[in-house]
């Protein structure tokens, strides 16, 4: 036998092994794929996907596709994250959502809906508050497929009985037993979330998290209210909840008792006048962290090594405080109650603010993308862009937008990363928000469910 005869007869079983016979779906070619547990940008990988799943990212070349798409070089993200939106914004905000959905218009409420996150690649949003009677249809809207946002539905937000009326994606549990026998038919109805909201109350606070617990549900709680009698984060925290919404209501469990509140909203008026508009409600927000970090700082920093110890997580909602008093991409600074010179105050405390967030993400409290906006996409961008012109990484900004939302709503296993076995949810980025946060909000291309959207 010649000797090349003998060389190809050895070099026969390496040669099929690395041909693949699997047909894919679609291959996403030559990307720099970002790694979001780590932070590192792999290059020249191809990601190969099949049935809606990623089955390989390698810089394997010899594999066939029906569908192929060459990435040139540019980044390749896993899709976003929304972990707090309100459908009741979208379709009306508070005052003009309508009371039901009609039975002829489900479908055009759903696409609505979608059309404010996929665009801008949001493939999952958790929905945190809407009137009851629409419970039925937008439970549907969990797998949006190829074409919507998958929609998640928390039960709630949950409040105790109180005089006046409650807004319309609040529900009234009055009992211990009530309390209970809803969260038992949430679950009965397939959900695996609850919210609960400051205007919730012991003893039904309790019954909540401890019938959630023992079906397995998560819990997230809008906590801290200027009202010493309502339940404190800390109080909470004792309790067992988990999962807090808004950075921005830390204080507010710090400035806790009547005179001490009373110390504060002294020196707030003092400073802004009444918190009679929307912009200066959300001022006091801001300035209320000034004011910890002056007065309170020990506690503060009790509470987050309480909130570390515990195992929680924070939402965001940055944005729209942000554009009460600054320009961004999608929003332009319009007139407000605030003067020059409390605009020029409130960012300074929002820079508090952001610092106390980023101190809380590196006590290891992971940090997740929480828009509460009508304008999901545009907000979620724009809070990634905040988040890197305040001290984070890119890499940190994607993890908070992408895992840490997955890890929060208990996805991590299915979606929230670029890697063999989940769903392919991806974002291939015409430039890198590496190269400059601005490109934040440069064209993209979104892969939902394996297929290529326009």
């Amino acid at each position: 036998m010649k000797l090349r005869t003998l060389f190809t007869l050895i070099l026969l079983p390496f040669i099929f092994s690395c041909t693949d016979n699997i047909l894919y779906d679609l291959a996403i070619k030559n990307a720099t794929v970002l790694i979001i547990e780590t932070g590192e940008k792999k290059e020249h990988q191809n990601i190969l996907i099949k049935d809606g799943k990623i089955v390989k990212i390698t810089d394997q070349q010899n594999y066939k596709s029906k569908q192929e798409v060459n990435a040139q070089g540019k980044l390749v993200t896993p899709a976003f994250i929304d972990t707090h939106i309100h459908p009741t914004d979208v379709f009306g905000d508070y005052a003009e959502a309508p009371l039901y959905i009609p039975k002829d218009s489900v479908e055009h409420y759903r696409q609505k809906l979608s059309k404010e996150y996929l665009p801008y690649g949001i493939t999952t949003a958790l929905m945190m508050g809407h009137p009851e009677n629409w419970l039925n249809d937008i439970i549907q809207w969990k797998d949006g497929g190829s074409l919507y946002t998958d929609f998640l539905t928390c039960g709630g937000a949950l409040i105790s009985k109180e005089e006046r009326e409650p807004y319309i994606g609040h529900l009234t549990v009055e009992t211990e037993s009530l309390a209970k026998d809803k969260v038992i038919e949430y679950h009965s109805k397939g959900l695996q979330h609850i919210k609960v909201y400051h205007r919730l109350r012991e003893p039904e606070f309790s019954v909540v998290i401890k019938t959630a617990d023992s079906l397995d549900m998560k819990v997230y709680g809008h906590i801290g209210d200027f009202d010493p009698k309502r339940l404190s984060i800390q109080q909470t925290l004792e309790k067992g909840l988990k999962n807090y919404e808004h950075i921005a209501t830390l204080p507010y469990s710090i400035i806790r008792t009547e005179s001490e509140w009373g110390k504060f909203d002294n020196h707030f008026k003092s400073l802004f006048g009444r918190a009679n508009t929307i912009e200066k409600v959300l001022m006091m927000f801001l300035e209320a962290f000034r004011y910890i970090d002056e007065n309170k700082s020990n506690e503060v920093n009790e509470l987050i090594q309480q909130l570390a110890q515990n195992n929680t997580t924070f939402s965001t909602t940055l944005g729209f405080i942000h554009q009460q008093f600054a320009s961004s991409h999608y929003f332009p600074l319009s007139e407000n109650s605030l003067s020059e010179e409390q605009i020029e105050r409130s960012k300074e405390n929002f820079g508090i603010m952001m610092r106390y967030l980023k101190r809380m993400s590196e006590a290891g409290i992971p940090i997740r993308i929480a828009t509460d906006s009508k304008f999901g996409g545009k907000t979620l961008l724009t809070e990634l862009k905040i988040l890197t012109e305040y001290g984070f990484s890119t890499e940190e900004a994607f993890k908070i937008a992408t895992l840490n939302g997955a890890q929060a709503i208990g996805l991590d296993k299915k979606i929230g990363s670029a890697e063999k076995g989940k769903t392919a949810n991806l974002i291939i980025w015409g430039k890198s928000p590496f190269d400059n946060s601005e490109n934040f909000f440069s064209e993209k291309t979104i892969i939902k469910n394996g297929i290529l959207l326009n």
